[in-house]
């Protein structure tokens, strides 16, 4: 089935009229990874995609695949497998002839095309449905033919543009996992395109998280969550506690509070926040508070199943706290609003980001 190749961007842009598309970027994307573009609206991550495939021309810069250079090359000469949102089924042809008809469009031998067609409907796990028509199989079900479609001809590269955006949450989880499933199995090369962070974090093997046409960030999705160099980054990934923080000689303290922040990388006298997660804050009575705690007093609470929220005020600061729901814990023994309890950050919790 599918190889693997390497893809090589540089100094890559595109602007329409006055307006920058995508500013010149440059990205490597190694055989076998999992690369995701992550991103709001904006952000240039549809256009490098786009530009990967053939579909948008570069005012400048190569893209190359395993050295070779197809920037001018057409579309359907690349060796690129593609995913939308939307599906693109032919309606009026059976599961298995959409799966075909790339290869058929390829001029590939008939006993070849029938064998792909079958390795690739087994992949997804849809061989039981391949006579049936799109309408006739469910959403996920669609976009797994999709998949297959893609995978068929045995792609260099794979590129999805927001795949699972169509689906319900149900469904999504499910097809995230069989996304998951194939890249583990097949080991071929992705460049996912997606705004959903969580989607990010669980497939990717790096994250290259964008901004106004640019590269914000790019590293590994448990670095870009836990470590965020900017304060854009830390508010786009999960929910953060952003604190201010002063300089106090070379030393980084968060403000009315005094605890020292390790500055990481962040040069002294530079204006920074201190990022500390919601998850990572403990919770006490305030009458049992560990060295180091802050007091403050509960402002807010909300039961979201897995996770209970807090908002807890302490001074001037407002903390956000997320802990996982205990079901052996009574409702009634947990913090209530207006109880006064005492919040801890282990060592490690606080990380530094430039504002």
């Amino acid at each position: 089935m599918p190889g693997t190749a390497r893809l090589r961007i540089e100094e890559v842009g595109r602007r329409y009229g006055d307006v920058v598309a995508l500013a010149p970027t440059s990205l490597d994307v190694a055989a076998g990874e999992f690369l995701t573009l992550l991103g709001p609206s904006g952000s240039g991550k549809t256009t490098l995609l786009s530009i990967v495939a053939g579909l948008v021309e570069p005012d400048h810069g190569c893209v190359q695949l395993d050295g070779r250079d197809i920037t001018r090359t057409a579309p359907h000469a690349r060796g690129l497998g593609m995913v939308f949102q939307h599906y693109a089924l032919f309606p009026h042809l059976s599961v298995a002839e959409n799966v075909a008809f790339g290869l058929q469009a390829r001029r590939l031998p008939a006993a070849e095309v029938a064998q792909r067609t079958r390795q690739a409907l087994d992949m997804v796990r849809l061989a039981s449905l391949a006579n049936r028509l799109p309408r006739e199989v469910s959403g996920g079900q669609q976009q797994r033919v999709a998949l297959a479609r893609a995978l068929a001809y045995q792609p260099a590269v794979v590129l999805m543009d927001e795949p699972l955006g169509a689906l319900d949450r149900h469904l999504r989880e499910e097809m995230k996992a069989e996304i998951a499933r194939l890249h583990r199995q097949l080991g071929v090369t992705v460049l996912y395109v997606t705004h959903d962070q969580e989607e990010a974090l669980t497939l990717s093997d790096r994250i290259c998280l964008m901004r106004e046409a640019r590269i914000e960030q790019l590293d590994t999705p448990h670095a870009l969550y836990l470590a965020p160099r900017t304060r854009f980054a830390a508010e786009f990934l999960g929910e953060s506690n952003l604190l201010e923080a002063r300089w106090e000689g070379a030393a980084l303290r968060l403000a009315g509070l005094g605890t020292e922040v390790p500055a990481g990388a962040i040069a002294p006298g530079t204006p920074a926040f201190a990022l500390l997660r919601p998850e990572s804050i403990e919770l006490a009575p305030a009458d049992a508070a560990p060295a180091g705690a802050w007091r403050g007093r509960v402002v807010g609470c909300s039961f979201l199943g897995a996770w209970t929220r807090w908002e807890v005020l302490s001074g001037e600061t407002l903390f956000a706290v997320l802990q996982p729901t205990r079901a052996s814990t009574r409702r009634d023994a947990q913090p209530q609003e207006g109880a006064e309890v005492a919040l801890f950050a282990p060592p490690g919790a606080l990380h530094a980001v430039a504002a």
